[in-house]
């Protein structure tokens, strides 16, 4: 894609400070995350450009915050990062094939919290989602999940939980300080905010991990994979 040539730039860091200190930078990021992106997760710069009216630096900006190619996801696994900011935090998926995206989000909760929550689908649960495919049974997804946590070196900082609706721990327990989401799934955390002030809970900071896209430019997903599309690196298949 055009976005990940346009990055090599030498210019592009001075460009990200430039388009990021606009007036309504953020409010189009939001406007792309919640609207844009779950209906067109493959819209292009050029595209996303008219449909704004923005400049196209501020498009490629945009999408660099919300999609990201695997080989930055490799790259990033392989560095150290700075102690975390939180003591607790959480995450959640059905985690029926491991790929790229799924690491992403588990990274961005690795260096976001001390501790992290890590709820995973049960099969009664997966089968009212409306998968197009056959997810493999909890214990087998619980088991590739612990083997890249091994390898990651975090097993011991994570704590594991079946999850039988959509919410988890995340509206009960009062020591969580943040929830990791997806620019699909943001919506949730705002309705997991909602029930924790209602049950005076402090609310939970949201950080959205960006999609992690294919070599067509949508995201990587486990329906992709197990429907033969692609593999776990987003490489065509067939």
């Amino acid at each position: 894609m055009i976005e990940k040539k346009y990055k090599c730039d030498p210019l592009w860091s001075l460009l990200v400070d430039v388009v990021k200190a606009l007036p309504c930078f953020q409010e189009h990021l939001v406007h792309v995350r919640d609207v844009i992106l779950p209906k067109r997760p493959d819209i292009s710069a050029e595209e996303l450009s008219k449909t704004l009216s923005i400049p196209m630096g501020e498009a490629f900006v945009i999408l660099d915050e919300l999609r990201k190619f695997p080989c930055e996801v490799e790259e990033e696994l392989s560095e150290s990062f700075p102690d975390p900011a939180h003591e607790r935090v959480a995450l959640g998926g059905t985690f029926s094939k491991l790929h790229y995206g799924h690491m992403k989000l588990l990274l961005e909760g690795f260096r976001l919290g001390k501790r992290v929550i890590i709820g995973v689908t049960t099969d009664e649960f997966a089968k009212i989602l409306g998968k197009k495919y056959q997810v493999p049974p909890l214990e087998v997804r619980v088991r590739e999940l612990k083997l890249f946590l091994q390898r990651m070196g975090w097993i011991n900082r994570c704590e594991i939980f079946p999850l039988h609706e959509p919410y988890g721990v995340t509206i009960v327990d009062p020591n969580l300080e943040a929830l990791i989401t997806s620019p699909f799934t943001h919506y949730r955390g705002v309705e997991i905010n909602e029930i924790r002030l209602k049950k005076g809970l402090k609310p939970l900071r949201i950080v959205v991990c960006p999609l992690i896209i294919a070599w067509d430019g949508k995201p990587i997903s486990s329906t992709r994979i197990f429907l033969g599309e692609i593999n776990e690196k987003g490489e065509p298949l067939g």
